[in-house]
């Protein structure tokens, strides 16, 4: 089923959000761009949630919709709560282990229902020039965008859905392998993305506004 928003695109583009006194903002709606990346790789030294293998014995082909089924992702550091790669900042964020709902939008405006799927994450999208997330990840407050026009951005790990999730998520996609704009909302994460429990952090040192956030305030286990 496919559906134009009008008045409900208001409500949720000004959404309601969650912040602590050093200055990161998870949002509950709200919407984003995305890119892809390949998970794999990353869990030999583990994501910047911890995570360092797939749950239940799990493995992935390494290509896209290669995975057990898992919908997993990274957010922008403004969202995730931490930024490991700036010294003082490090630990999980306090995104870790919150699940969103994706939709993706069409070139036309056309909320893809039927392509919607929920993703937990698992990682930050770096903000670093130099990593793949690029300028899709480095804003610091809610005034900023990034290069796709948004104030939020998930990067979703392909490796580990299956190729139907894969095939369904990004039939249609905008740009050839990203989505421009997707509707997310928070949700349950339901049974079908486990990951272990990991330690939670909610500061993002290093950025303009953040810079008297020196000492990262530990906000205990996620909720997975």
């Amino acid at each position: 089923m496919e559906f134009k928003f009008t008045l409900i695109t208001t409500v949720i583009l000004m959404g309601t959000v969650a912040a602590d006194s050093a200055g990161y903002v998870l949002p509950s709606t709200g919407s984003a761009s995305t890119t892809q990346f390949y998970l794999g790789p990353e869990l030999s030294s583990g994501t910047a949630c911890g995570v360092d293998a797939l749950p239940n014995g799990q493995s992935t082909s390494g290509k896209q919709g290669g995975g057990p089924g898992y919908l997993y992702a990274a957010i922008n550091q403004l969202a995730f709560g931490a930024n490991p790669s700036v010294s003082g900042a490090g630990g999980p964020g306090g995104a870790c282990g919150v699940c969103y709902w994706l939709t993706p939008v069409s070139a036309e405006g056309v909320a893809l229902s039927a392509n919607a799927l929920i993703f937990k994450i698992i990682d930050e999208c770096p903000a670093s020039v130099a990593l793949s997330g690029g300028k899709h990840c480095d804003q610091c407050t809610t005034s900023e965008v990034n290069d796709m026009g948004q104030h939020w951005h998930f990067d979703i790990a392909i490796d580990a859905m299956s190729t139907a999730q894969y095939n369904q998520f990004f039939n249609g996609v905008t740009d050839g392998s990203n989505w421009y704009e997707v509707y997310f909302e928070q949700t349950s994460c339901g049974t079908n993305n486990p990951t272990p429990p990991v330690k939670s952090w909610g500061c993002i040192s290093g950025c303009s506004n953040n810079e008297a956030a020196t000492v990262c305030e530990d906000t205990g286990f996620s909720k997975l």
